[in-house]
């Protein structure tokens, strides 16, 4: 395993559960800087889930109760009564995952450096420095969570962004993250629990380089148009200012029999919406399940490997959609080459327009049946700590296909069901394997879907 970021340290201690040797060899010592400060509300439930439950509150962190944003207008705060994001020392967090992964039984070599590695036959042979010590081994499978250094560029899923930050220390600081569009670039402010404010400005690289001026002289002009700094009493910058590419990319060949890339060095995602971290958790909860697949099931490594690179594909896609819908808005307003480079290209082509929500009275008394446009073909999913295949759900109304709902195989469900009958009395013909109320999720799901569609009567 190289690398102990997230992703790293969460692959190496599902895969330590599940009962595999795993060495990570990590290049600098811990803690280190490190960006991705701000944590979407995901990262705590994926922590738990993949028994690293009490690792965020090892950490000095900050609940997210409110965001003060100016975007199209404003400036506007954005309320979280819930305070479900966080904000933490990346140092401190990193560690804390590390030692849990420590705790669960990985070997870890820190500081140390990958100087060989060679392939032969299935495995591979590895030759690491550890403080100046070699040691050679040979592994199984090598798993890669080093970052994006290693992505190729032209994998890359949305506009070049190079993001240019600095931390401050000040008598008083911003209480609460900040967000802001710009003429032609974006903004955003990084209260700590150790009570520094990070500062960040995303820009389009080539209009930036071409910019006259050192880097932190650029960097302090695009600051002082913005209002980052503006509640700041005194603000002192306490480090270097640096530049750290932020463009999403996306690596294709992701995995093979006997290698893995997780977090960072497969996927990374516009910045914009501050959930990286939980992606990377995502790709390494995914990524374990396929690696226990590729050593101990080999005979399911095309569907382990179909389903790994579906899985960030899909993620990568939703993200876009996402994130161009997020950058439409200060477009539409500006019409500026900056907005309208991350705005465009990113529609949903060919997605029908949704449907209305189901009511109690469609439930019980509009007869449906099975939609024609929906099909069900063998692919590959989850099953336990395995890649397996199901016959999953296919339509056009689904972003990807779907196998199993609130635990339920769907094929099983869907297959020769009867024309005519009401959602209500489809949920209670499936009773004697579907509680009441799972049923009735289920067929609405499938109606708001248009899977199920109106039926003129019953068989």
């Amino acid at each position: 395993m190289i690398g102990a970021g997230p992703a790293g340290c969460v692959f190496a201690g599902r895969m330590a559960q599940m009962g595999h040797q795993v060495r990570v060899i990590e290049h600098v010592r811990f803690p280190r800087p490190r960006l991705g400060e701000s944590l979407s509300p995901g990262v705590g439930p994926l922590l738990a889930a993949a028994g690293f439950r009490g690792t965020l509150e090892a950490c000095a962190i900050t609940r997210v109760r409110n965001v003060l944003v100016k975007w199209t207008d404003g400036p506007r705060s954005r309320e979280d009564p819930g305070a479900q994001g966080f904000i933490v020392d990346r140092g401190e967090f990193d560690s804390s995952l590390l030692e849990r992964a420590r705790a669960l039984g990985v070997r870890v070599l820190q500081p140390a450096r990958l100087v060989d590695r060679r392939h032969s036959g299935a495995r591979w042979r590895l030759t690491v420095d550890a403080e100046g010590r070699e040691e050679t081994f040979e592994v199984d499978l090598l798993a890669d969570a080093s970052g994006r250094a290693s992505v190729r560029r032209s994998e890359r899923t949305g506009a070049p962004t190079l993001a240019i930050y600095a931390y401050w220390r000040a008598a008083r600081a911003p209480a609460q993250p900040r967000i802001e569009a710009g003429n032609d670039t974006w903004f955003w402010g990084v209260p700590l629990p150790s009570r520094l404010y990070n500062t960040l400005a995303f820009v389009d690289p080539k209009l930036f380089r071409a910019s006259p001026g050192a880097l932190a002289e650029r960097f302090l002009e695009l600051i002082a148009r913005s209002g980052l700094l503006a509640d700041c009493d005194g603000p002192e910058l306490i480090g270097p200012v640096r530049a750290i590419d932020a463009t999403p990319y996306l690596l294709t060949d992701c995995v093979d029999a006997n290698s893995i890339r997780l977090g960072d060095a497969a996927l990374t995602i516009d910045p914009i919406s501050s959930s990286g971290v939980q992606k990377a958790i995502q790709s390494a909860l995914a990524g374990a399940i396929v690696a226990n697949t590729l050593l101990r099931r080999p005979e399911a490594t095309n569907a382990a490997v179909r389903f790994y690179c579906a899985h960030l594909s899909e993620a990568s896609k939703r993200h876009q959609i996402w994130a161009a819908e997020h950058y439409r808005a200060v477009a539409e307003a500006s019409g500026a080459r900056f907005w309208t480079d991350r705005a465009n290209g990113r529609e949903k082509t060919g997605e029908p327009a949704p449907l209305k929500s189901v009511d109690a009275q469609a439930m019980a008394g509009t007869p449906v049946e099975l939609s024609r446009d929906a099909a069900f073909i063998e692919t590959p999913c989850l099953r336990g700590d395995f890649v397996g295949t199901a016959p999953a759900l296919h339509h056009p109304r689904l972003p990807a296909p779907v196998a199993f709902l609130e635990g339920f195989e769907l094929a099983a469900l869907l297959r020769d069901l009867p024309k005519g009958r009401t959602p209500l009395q489809i949920a209670r013909s499936w009773a004697n394997r579907v509680p009441l109320d799972s049923g009735l999720a289920i067929a609405g799901w499938l109606v708001t879907r248009g899977v199920l569609v109106g039926s003129a009567s019953p068989d």
